[in-house]
C-alpha cells in the first residue's frame, strides 16, 4: 500500500471531527463505535449464523462472482438474526452524521442493506469500488452523495487478514473513471468495535486474507436516500413479527415505514394502498 493513511478520530471527538474528516477524505476511522457488550452479542449471533454457511454464490453472473469472493460468506436479514443489531442500525451518532450527509437531499432515508461479510483465508482483493455505482446516473463527480456507508469491524481489521481498502480523496475527483495508484491506496486497518464510515463516493474494497486460517468478520451498514431502491429488500427478510415492538424509526429504516413524512410535502413513497406500510397491511390501527 502507499504513503496514504486513514485518519482515525474516538467516538468522544463527536460528530464534527467525523464530519470533517469525511469531508476531507471520504472515509474515517471511528474508534470504539460499537460498546463492548453491544459488540460481544452481535458477535456471538453473527459466529452462530456463520456456521456451516458455504462461500461464494450460486449466481451466474461472473462480475457477481468475483465481487462476492469465492472464500467470502456474505448473508443478510441481520435484524431478524440479531436483537443486537437493532441498537447498530439506530446508533444515535451514525444517524446524526447519516442526518448531515444526507438530508440536504432527501426528507429521509433507509436501510441500504445490512451485510456480514465475511473474508476466509486466501481470499483475494476485491476490485475497488463507490456504493454509489449502485445508482450509476446519480454517481457523477459533480453531483451529491445519496449513500453513507460504515464498515464495522467485528473482528480485528488487520492488513493480513483483509482490512478495508480505500483511496481516500478519491469522492473529490473530477474523473470516477481513472484508477488508483497503489500510492493512492491505504487499509482501515482497526480494532474490532470500531467503524470506518464512508460515503458512498470513495473508491474502496475488501482487502486480501493473506492468512492461513482467520477469518475476517466484517458487518456493512448502510443508508440510502429515501427515494432510491436499496440493495436489501428489508420487510421481506425482516417479517412484521420481528420489528412490530421497535421503534417507528427503526421500522423505517427497515422498510416498515413509508417514506416521505414531511408534513411540507404531500407526496409519499413505499405505501400501502396509499397509506403507511402497517396500516395499509392491516397491521397497526389508525
Amino acid at each position: 500500500m502507499g504513503g496514504v493513511r486513514l485518519q482515525q478520530v474516538h467516538l468522544s471527538d463527536g460528530v464534527d471531527a467525523v464530519l470533517e474528516v469525511l469531508a476531507a477524505d471520504g472515509g474515517v476511522i471511528v474508534r470504539d463505535f460499537v460498546d463492548p457488550a453491544t459488540l460481544q452479542r452481535f458477535r456471538d449471533d453473527m459466529v452462530s449464523h456463520a456456521t456451516g454457511r458455504p462461500v461464494g454464490t450460486v449466481a451466474d453472473n461472473e462480475a457477481v462472482r468475483q465481487f462476492w469472493g469465492g472464500n467470502t460468506k456474505r448473508f443478510t436479514r441481520l435484524a431478524h438474526r440479531s436483537a443486537a443489531f437493532i441498537d447498530i442500525l439506530t446508533d444515535p451518532f451514525y444517524l446524526a452524521v447519516a442526518d448531515d450527509v444526507l438530508l440536504p437531499n432527501a426528507d429521509d432515508y433507509w436501510m441500504n442493506t445490512g451485510q456480514m461479510m465475511i473474508i476466509g483465508p486466501g481470499e483475494r482483493a476485491q476490485v475497488l469500488h463507490r456504493d454509489a455505482d449502485n445508482w450509476p446516473t446519480m454517481n457523477k463527480p459533480d453531483g451529491f452523495e445519496v449513500t453513507l456507508s460504515c464498515m464495522f469491524a467485528i473482528s480485528d481489521f488487520t492488513a493480513e487478514v483483509g482490512a478495508t481498502r480505500v483511496v481516500p480523496g478519491s469522492h473529490r475527483w473530477d474523473d470516477f473513471s481513472r484508477r488508483a495508484t497503489a500510492d493512492e491506496i491505504t487499509q482501515a486497518v482497526m480494532p474490532a468495535g470500531s467503524g470506518m464510515i464512508y460515503t458512498g463516493r470513495v473508491l474502496h474494497g475488501a482487502g486480501a486474507n493473506a492468512t492461513a486460517d482467520d477469518w475476517r468478520y466484517g458487518m456493512h451498514l448502510s443508508y440510502v436516500l429515501g427515494w432510491l431502491t436499496p440493495e436489501e429488500a428489508g420487510p421481506l427478510g425482516t417479517p412484521w413479527a420481528d420489528v412490530a415492538a421497535l421503534s417507528p424509526m427503526a421500522q423505517r429504516l427497515l422498510g416498515w415505514r413509508c417514506s416521505g413524512v414531511d408534513n411540507s410535502y404531500a407526496a409519499r413513497l413505499w405505501t400501502v394502498d396509499y397509506e403507511d406500510v402497517p396500516i395499509g397491511l392491516g397491521l397497526e390501527l389508525r
